[in-house]
């Protein structure tokens, strides 16, 4: 049985992985971005690659807040002002959750039967 995006477990690790992979992107996270992402993660699963959405801000004229979320979905795991943040964050969760599926794909015995 091959795990879907839905199945994927919230590994101990996450916010490690996470942080590193965001960082290599371009984004440093705080403990407190990391913290958010770790509550907000589990509730936003479902299939799809992670995207930038822009909405406006009702802080000031011009301002614009950018949300990551998947596929059609309004729920968000991150938000930021900068959009260069978010894409980097919207980036690094796609690269971790790609990882997560090639092992469990590699762990399936479908690959052996022969």
């Amino acid at each position: 049985m091959v795990a879907d995006d839905s199945a994927l477990s919230l590994e101990p690790d996450f916010g490690i992985r996470l942080r590193a992979l965001a960082a290599l992107e371009g984004a440093v996270l705080t403990e407190d971005e990391l913290s958010h992402l770790g509550e907000s993660y589990p509730g936003c699963r479902g299939k799809g690659q992670w995207d930038v959405r822009e909405y406006v801000c009702h802080t000031g004229v011009g301002a614009r807040e950018y949300r990551v979320v998947r596929a059609s979905s309004v729920q968000y795991v991150y938000r930021s002002t900068e959009r260069m943040r978010a894409a980097a964050v919207g980036a690094a969760l796609n690269v971790l959750e790609s990882g997560e599926r090639s092992r469990e794909e590699n762990r399936s015995p479908r690959d052996h039967a022969g």
